[in-house]
């Protein structure tokens, strides 16, 4: 797991830096649970929420279970766009602005920063815009009474240079080995997609 920066999370120093730009005496020692991990909580009855942003049933591994941890959450909000799946399942669609419609930032998973500005401006927009995924969860975030600390996104990329990239060693790289090559018959081809190619390898 990585931390803001492509700092690992394994790393003491690491997590000293985190630590310390967000104010709090340390981070947690143990990982939280992975995606796979909170779909069968869920489905087992073990969470209460879930919130769920930009992702589809049919992005995970395996989409019957994940409709079953949707159906088995006490209360489900999705942070969405367009209806799909998830949205027809939630208790709450807090809508969303689209990557076009918002500036934000990218982390990429060697924690390098690339910052972009929205395509369309709000005077170019036919209806009114959507907040960013960004100010949706500051105002979950607050009326929880928990308070990130994060309005805008001005503070947002301000807290990102504060902490910097990460100078010292890197996560390492997973050691499973990625599968074989699919071989398609005749009149049949491979289809790769990004949701594929980062599942598979």
């Amino acid at each position: 797991a990585l931390l803001p920066g492509g700092r690992p999370s394994t790393d003491p120093r690491a997590r000293e830096e985190v630590a310390a730009a967000w104010g709090v005496a340390e981070l947690p020692h143990r990982y939280g649970r992975d995606t796979g991990q909170i779909v069968e909580a869920a489905a087992r009855g073990e969470l209460q929420a879930l919130l769920v942003a930009g992702v589809e049933v049919a992005d995970l591994p395996d989409p019957a279970r994940a409709r079953a941890a949707l159906a088995e959450a006490g209360f489900v909000v999705s942070l969405e766009l367009r209806p799909g799946e998830v949205t027809e399942l939630a208790d709450v669609v807090l809508p969303v602005a689209a990557v076009a419609e918002k500036a934000g930032t990218f982390l990429n998973w060697e924690g390098r920063v690339r910052m972009f500005e929205a395509a369309l401006k709000p005077d170019q927009m036919t209806r009114r815009l959507a907040p960013t995924d960004a100010r949706v969860l500051q105002m979950l975030a607050d009326a929880m009474d928990v308070h990130l600390g994060l309005p805008d996104l001005r503070t947002i990329r301000a807290e990102l240079d504060r902490l910097g990239a990460w100078d010292g060693p890197r996560a390492t790289d997973p050691l499973e080995t990625a599968g074989a090559l699919p071989r398609p018959a005749a009149g049949e081809a491979v289809l790769a997609g990004h949701r594929l190619l980062l599942d598979h390898g």
